[in-house]
């Protein structure tokens, strides 16, 4: 459970879920109250007798603004499901069921947020990306996070760079007796900025970073410039009742080593706040969160830059692709033009959560949620990076932390990159929508990313990265798939549309694979022969071992009569015949498994020759023995690095020394067949072993004879010829 200070580290004082039943706008600044008065609202009505809805309603939020979400959720729930709850009820409902992780329940809520505000940006973000959340709840492994040691059971918050290796954040008085040194006493401004050195991942050497910038003020939230001498900084106004009544940006420099009185910005004003400055490095621009009139509701995110005279312009709002009817604040800019925030409005794991965006020519890109471990289902914020894009730290509110907000550090383990909408519709060839269509998503290395079905007017979308090249394949039972390439090296959504043909009433589909593990294979050429007219087809074979064969002119109960070759590098060409009746309408399927080219093994078993044979005592080469001879002639001219030993062999009738010399004049003449045919003749070679290297236990003669026991199979297996693969 969170402390009672739990909502003070925003740093902003409006109610994160203030929304009226008409507009959904957040209530005006000045109406705005601090974390005390909930403390004292819960502490006087709790155990009230008779709540009125309106009582709920104050007892929710305060519950809600002190860190209770359980109670939060008890009587934000009860206002909801009440006959006069209002859009806003209903949305507060949302967001504290969201960050106790009940996200069916919150679906659910949201659906019927979404009937009373159709035109409220939040719920059309929620619909649009509600399928993220998954990935967003996933560690992917692009961080790696670590809770600081600076932290203690107060808050800390809001680290920015300072200098070199320095970073300046907020913290608050504590009575741990391990800081108490450290942090000051102060209990009208209990926020004050501190200093510490970065050692790795470690912040050492604490220090305020100047005793007081103004007396009156609270400190927090600031931001340099790279040389350290110029800071925007928030500062919080109190009444004489130690409320809080406003936050607004000021700035100063620092001269002689000694920072200056700070300077209020000239657009503050008592009727809305300025907080969260975030510098550029020449400090002449300035991001920052505002709730000032004209924005989308909540606090948006700001700019503002400065002139050669030092004069801050008018600012200007950073859009819908940033800023929402919630709340958006903690701006952070990079370098390198990366923008960081938080946001509750965007689609997130609950509460704050952490995004990026990066300006283009055309304006900001489609902000990305940094999801897991970075965000939790609590408030996460006010993120650093360092220019290397290597390291930094962030805040956040979430269990498991020293207090009520710590400041975390992380470790960029991958690359960041941008999210991109890939979308597009699934047609047959006549411009018919295909609704139900199985469409995948593969990335560069040809891996399946994810697989979707087409909607009822045909349409499917994928979130990809952008800047990387993609493939989309489209299948439906009954046509022909379909695959295209996609390259997301651009700002906008991309949109393809991918026509199926109607495949005919047969078709054949085939697959290749490795015949050892059943891998399928590709970069197959595939030739199709009609064994009838001898017509040769060559067929693609996709990247999945996949291929297609129509066949529109044939009839029920045709007689279909096909060869399919094969060719792929390293592996034996094979040629399957398939002969089939076609007694039903619809899909004929053949698998075509190929043998790959092993040093070691027989190449006449890899190809499938037939057996050798030579009349009786004689080794000269007849016409059906030099047919399957030309088939390993064929093999090692296609592979002119391959080298053979040709082995021949006998059974064991007759005598053994005959037998070794008839087997190795029938070797030798096999080997001079192919020789002859060859490149590099010196490639093959031949030897006959006559009966000595049986396959089996038939041997004619010593003491394990039991030649005439074995049967005229059992021979013929030992009367064989061999062409051992010695390389490749």
């Amino acid at each position: 459970m969170k402390t009672a200070s739990h909502f003070i580290v925003i740093n902003f004082v409006m109610l994160i879920f203030q929304v009226s039943a008409q507009n959904v706008k957040v209530e005006k600044f000045e109406n705005r109250y601090d974390i005390n008065s909930h403390e004292k609202f819960i502490e006087k009505y709790e155990n009230a007798a008779d709540k009125s809805l309106e009582l709920k309603r104050k007892l929710a939020e305060s519950y809600f603004k002190t860190g209770n979400f359980t109670n939060a959720e008890k009587y934000y729930g009860e206002v909801a499901k009440s006959s006069k709850s209002n859009s806003k009820d209903i949305y507060n409902y949302v967001a504290v069921l969201k960050i106790n992780r009940k996200y069916d329940e919150a679906d659910k809520w949201m659906r019927k947020f979404y009937e009373s505000e159709p035109e409220d940006s939040r719920a059309k973000i929620y619909f649009e990306n509600k399928e993220q959340l998954r990935d967003m709840l996933t560690d992917n492994g692009q961080f790696k996070i670590k809770n600081s040691n600076i932290n203690t059971p107060a808050r800390e918050f809001g680290a920015a760079y300072y200098r070199k290796k320095q970073v300046v954040f907020t913290a608050e008085e504590t009575k741990s007796e391990l800081v108490k040194k450290i942090f000051t006493r102060n209990k009208k401004n209990p926020l004050t900025l501190y200093v510490a050195d970065i050692k790795r991942s470690r912040l050492e050497h604490i220090e305020p970073l100047k005793k007081r910038f103004n007396k009156k003020y609270g400190e927090s939230t600031a931001s340099f410039n790279k040389t350290g001498d110029f800071t925007a900084l928030t500062l919080t106004l109190y009444d004489n009742k130690n409320n809080t009544i406003g936050k607004q940006i000021f700035t100063s420099v620092k001269e002689n080593g000694k920072w200056q009185p700070p300077v209020p910005l000239p657009f503050n004003s008592s009727k809305y706040s300025t907080t969260c400055p975030a510098l550029s490095k020449d400090g002449n621009t300035m991001y920052f969160a505002s709730d000032m009139p004209g924005g989308y509701g909540g606090t948006d995110i700001y700019v503002t830059q400065k002139n050669e005279n030092g004069e801050w312009s008018k600012p200007v709002n950073l859009g819908k692709n940033i800023n929402t009817e919630g709340n958006e604040m903690f701006p952070f800019i990079h370098k390198d033009g990366l923008l960081f925030f938080a946001s509750d409005g965007l689609f997130g794991i609950g509460g704050l959560d952490i995004f990026i965006t990066k300006k283009t020519n055309t304006g900001w890109l489609k902000s990305k949620n940094l999801g897991s471990p970075v965000n939790s289902s609590y408030n996460d914020f006010a993120i650093i990076l360092d220019d290397n894009m290597k390291q930094g730290f962030f805040s956040s509110e979430r269990d498991g932390g020293k207090g009520s907000s710590d400041i975390y550090y992380f470790k960029l383990i991958k690359e960041l990159y941008f999210d991109i909408t890939i979308e597009g519709k699934i047609k047959d060839s006549n411009g018919n929508i295909l609704a139900n269509s199985d469409v995948t998503l593969y990335n560069k290395d040809n891996n399946p990313v994810k697989t979707v079905s087409s909607d009822k007017n045909g349409n499917f979308k994928f979130i990809a990265r952008q800047n990387e090249t993609y493939k989309i394949e489209a299948n439906k039972p009954n046509y022909q798939s379909e695959k295209i390439k996609v390259n997301t090296n651009t700002e906008s959504p991309v949109y393809r549309e991918l026509i199926l043909e109607k495949l005919p009433d047969f078709t054949i589909k085939g697959i290749i694979v490795d015949s050892y593990n059943k891998n399928v294979l590709k970069d197959v050429k595939l030739t199709v022969t009609e064994n009838k007219t001898n017509k040769k087809l060559s067929i693609a074979v996709s990247d999945r071992g996949r291929f297609l064969l129509k066949l529109p002119k044939n009839r029920l109960y045709d007689t279909i009569d096909y060869t399919f070759t094969v060719k792929k590098n390293t592996y034996a060409p094979k040629k399957v015949k398939y002969k089939k009746v076609l007694n039903k309408l619809g899909e004929y399927t053949v698998e075509i498994q190929m043998n790959k080219i092993k040093t070691g093994e027989d190449l006449g078993k890899i190809i499938e020759i037939n057996p050798i044979y030579f009349d009786f005592d004689k080794y000269n080469i007849r016409p059906d023995a030099a047919k399957e001879l030309d088939k390993i002639v064929k093999i090692m001219n296609e592979y002119p690095t391959m080298e053979i030993e040709l082995s021949s062999h006998t059974d064991c009738r007759g005598s053994s020394i005959y037998n070794l010399k008839l087997s190795d004049k029938r070797a030798k003449a096999s080997a001079d067949y192919i020789k002859k045919r060859i490149t590099k003749p010196t490639r093959i070679s031949g030897r006959g072993y006559g009966e000595t290297e049986p396959v089996n236990d038939c041997r004619c003669e010593g003491r394990q004879s039991r030649g005439t026991e074995c049967s005229e199979e059992q021979h013929m297996q030992n009367r064989r010829t061999e062409f051992k693969i010695i390389r490749k």
